[in-house]
């Protein structure tokens, strides 16, 4: 009885193991798809300044720099000993005896070539640039929170931009100023809230730059522009 069961049960348990197997491939897929979708429509357009984001994905995302410069590096060598390989494959591929295990091989390296390849461009935005925040002023009675973010290319950062970012409750953003800068001037860059007059300021490069209440903007200029005399009316209090 059993050896009539053996031939039917083969086919439904090669079924249940593809089925097992194209679950991983899916969700890769899927979680590959989100997190390109993340750098490329999300990250890289709201550093860019062209469209809202949220600051904490942002944040998160940028610390994947790390992750996307290995995976860079991995990508140059496989590439050097993926070629090699390949050569090497194609010319045992004219022995008869070896014609099978070479086309295997073969296949293997493309498949993590291509696997390198994908998981770099999904990776790549955090390698274009740097998302490094820096003072932020919370506005009780606006509900806003302002934050000032030095962005730049991650390899050489010495020179960059800065954002000012304007939150939500909800951490939801957008930009409402951005001046090149160096990343000193970045970091010693302040924002204040004067009570008396309902104002907020940016300062940046020893002026202030920046200056809005909570229904318009006030004066806005870049510091390079801005001497003793023409920088933005503002005097926080002490």
């Amino acid at each position: 009885m059993s050896s009539h069961n053996t031939p039917a049960s083969k086919p439904a348990a090669q079924t249940l193991d593809q089925r097992f197997t194209r679950r991983p491939r899916r969700s890769l897929l899927l979680g590959w798809a989100m997190l390109a979708g993340l750098g490329w429509l999300g990250y890289l357009p709201f550093v860019w300044g062209a469209v809202p984001g949220v600051h904490g994905l942002a944040w998160v995302y940028s610390k994947l720099f790390a992750i996307a410069l290995l995976t860079l590096l991995a990508v140059i060598v496989l590439g050097i000993v993926g070629s090699l390989a390949l050569c090497l494959l194609l010319l045992l591929s004219f022995n008869l005896n070896w014609r099978q295990s070479a086309r295997q091989g073969v296949a293997k390296v493309v498949w993590l070539l291509i696997t390198g390849i994908f998981l770099l461009v999904t990776l790549l935005p955090a390698l274009i640039v740097g998302y490094a925040p820096q003072a932020n002023q919370p506005i009780a009675s606006w509900g806003i929170t302002y934050r000032t973010v030095y962005v730049a290319f991650p390899l050489d950062d010495n020179y960059g931009e800065l954002m000012l970012l304007r939150c939500r409750s909800l951490g939801l953003c957008r930009q409402v100023y951005r001046s090149s800068t160096d990343i000193i001037s970045a970091g010693e860059a302040t924002l204040a809230f004067d009570a008396d007059t309902n104002q907020m300021g940016l300062k940046l490069e020893g002026q202030w730059v920046y200056v809005r209440s909570p229904d318009a903007e006030l004066c806005s200029q870049p510091p390079q522009l801005t001497n003793g005399n023409d920088s933005c009316s503002f005097v926080p209090n002490e």
